[in-house]
């Protein structure tokens, strides 16, 4: 899913807006696990103006001092993306009970039955009226979250993202017809709030619902957790980056660095902060007002933790 090329710097620096990140949407299965969650450090604080790094504020640290990871002083950004988004129509012939009657999914690029944090998604439906909305909610541990999936105009523009936290925010989604009977909306990254992951972490299933006067429908999701380690940027402009897929307890040093707009190099700065991986495997990381305000339009920047690769690096 995720076609990998080495680009000019000019070009690079394109393509670390977070809309043009892919990360792959399928890989092997990582069932939920009985771990603690450990705390996540995300407060906006200010941040020293030293090259010493900030002190961790995350918690005890685990026993293990293997999970301790270091910065790299030199980093070579690189691009990736593709265009691919989900297909509710091809779903209806791949994902098992959604082919019959008034259904209801969250579908994924790979066709996958399953919900994955982070993946590109699109909320699916099939057998309900047309031009009518449809409410929808989801169960994620014991709490429920509701929206209102209201019809717009057919077809899908694909010119945009909706918000990572949809399905859970209790906003609206736009839903377009595409014949035969099914509903999509745009894509999104699926990144529910914290209490959500967790939770959905613990119980190791999603469930969807939808109801649309006397027409109703039930799915059941399993729950994927990441297992490849990555950073996105959680919606443009929110100063928000998403680590997932290291192991529970892993502690990890989140470092600011200055790109070369001549080269793909990019150099550490200094450490702004701490992220500890909790049960379900993602971290949101907010960047301090403090480094954003630095940053801003005083060269090309960007923010991460250790990789082997550093792909579309996110802009604090």
């Amino acid at each position: 899913m995720r076609p990998r090329m080495l680009l000019p710097g000019a070009v690079v620096l394109g393509w670390l807006l977070a809309g043009c990140g892919s990360t792959p949407s399928s890989g092997t299965p990582g069932g939920a696990t009985d771990v603690p969650a450990p705390p996540v450090t995300t407060s906006r604080a200010a941040v020293p103006t030293t090259a010493a790094p900030v002190p961790s504020t995350a918690g005890p640290r685990p026993t293990d001092p293997a999970t301790d990871m270091l910065l790299a002083q030199q980093i070579t950004v690189l691009a990736a993306g593709d265009g691919a988004v989900p297909d509710c129509a091809a779903d209806l012939g791949r994902i098992p009970e959604v082919g019959q009657g008034p259904a209801v999914w969250i579908g994924n690029i790979a066709g996958l039955d399953r919900v994955l944090t982070p993946d590109e998604v699109a909320l699916c439906l099939s057998g309900f009226t047309p031009g009518e909305p449809v409410e929808v909610t989801v169960t994620a541990g014991g709490k429920q979250y509701t929206t209102t999936a209201r019809p717009g105009s057919p077809g899908l523009a694909s010119t945009g993202l909706e918000p990572s936290g949809s399905l859970f925010d209790g906003r609206e989604l736009t839903v377009h017809e595409l014949g035969s009977g099914v509903l999509q909306s745009e894509k999104w990254w699926f990144v529910p709030p914290e209490r959500a992951r967790e939770d959905l972490a613990a119980a190791g299933e999603l469930t969807i619902r939808a109801t649309q006067g006397t027409l109703s429908a039930r799915h059941v999701h399993p729950v994927e957790l990441p297992d490849r380690t990555d950073r996105l940027t959680v919606d443009q402009g929110s100063h928000r980056i998403l680590v997932y897929g290291f192991p529970p307890g892993t502690r990890l040093p989140v470092g600011l660095y200055t790109v070369d707009p001549s080269s793909q190099n990019a150099s550490l700065v200094r450490q702004i902060g701490t992220v500890v991986m909790p049960r379900s495997r993602t971290a949101v990381f907010t960047v301090p007002d403090a480094v954003v305000e630095e940053t801003g339009g005083r060269g090309v920047y960007c923010v991460t933790v250790p990789l082997d690769e550093q792909y579309n690096c996110p802009q604090p």
